[in-house]
């Protein structure tokens, strides 16, 4: 019994002291891990913190100047001339052949400024619908394409002669839209229908961006034009234009009445 009672106490007193070992232990495992996360914090803070700055030279470049625009705005004449071919009857009963637009003139400012990029300049439509090409003038800047869809139910063609662009579009059925015309040289092009002798156009290619068709009271405005001496073109027909000094103030409206003007051969 004496050596039992030995035996258990020294069992206990060995078990209390791994016990005891295993705490310690613990403590010093803790107390490490704790020590390791604040220097590796410590450490962190040290990264995060803000880069070196190195002294560069800054330029900044200099505002460009905003160039203030003026306008032309006022009255030109028109021609009231009448088509030299009038419309004939067509046979087939669906085909009506409508009346031509009202007659407008053109005005445009300038001359010699560069043709536009074709691959970003706006594509323009001249449609041949009620057996008449709509509109019956226009207007552009060099470079612009154009493209001529058929919206009547027989066939149309496109062709012209003209000096400022030759081309013959062949003809086409409704719906069809051959591929765009680049103009690309200033001139007038007078475009017909080889199918449809009646059917007339003119297309005025420009080489200025400031151009604008009349309203059919002779009626017109033209704004941003940056200010500065033109010469300005009124085209009435093949026939018929004027041409009007005129000087274009910045922030201003320049008002003119010239549709009292003589009528004289275009040069």
């Amino acid at each position: 019994m004496i050596r039992l009672s030995l035996l258990i106490e020294s069992w206990s007193m060995s078990h209390a002291l791994l016990l005891r070992t295993k705490i310690v232990m613990t403590t010093t495992t803790l107390l490490a891990g704790s020590i390791l996360f604040q220097s590796r914090a410590e450490e962190a803070k040290t990264n995060q913190a803000d880069p070196p700055v190195s002294i560069t030279s800054v330029i900044t470049p200099e505002a460009q100047p905003v160039v203030v625009t003026g306008s032309l705005k006022g009255r030109a004449p028109i021609n009231k001339a009448k088509s030299a071919r009038p419309a004939k009857e067509y046979s087939g009963p669906s085909i009506k052949v409508e009346p031509a637009d009202p007659q407008v003139s053109a005005v445009w400012i300038g001359s010699g400024f560069p043709a536009l990029d074709p691959a970003h300049a706006p594509i323009k439509r001249i449609d041949q619908s009620g057996y008449q090409f709509r509109p019956a003038l226009m207007v552009v800047q060099t470079g612009t394409p154009v493209v001529f869809p058929n919206k009547d139910s027989m066939y149309h063609s496109v062709f012209s002669y003209s000096d400022a662009k030759s081309f013959d579009l062949g003809r086409f059925r409704q719906d069809e839209e051959p591929d765009a015309v680049l103009f690309d040289k200033p001139g007038l092009v007078q475009l017909f229908c080889e199918v449809h002798e009646h059917m007339r156009a003119s297309l005025i290619v420009v080489d200025t961006p400031w151009f604008v068709c009349t309203q059919p009271d002779g009626s017109f405005e033209i704004s941003g034009i940056t200010p500065g001496k033109y010469t300005a073109t009124i085209w009435l027909s093949a026939k018929k234009s004027f041409e009007q000094v005129i000087e274009i103030a910045a922030g201003k409206t320049l008002e003119v009445e010239w549709s009292n003007l003589v009528e004289t051969p275009a040069p």
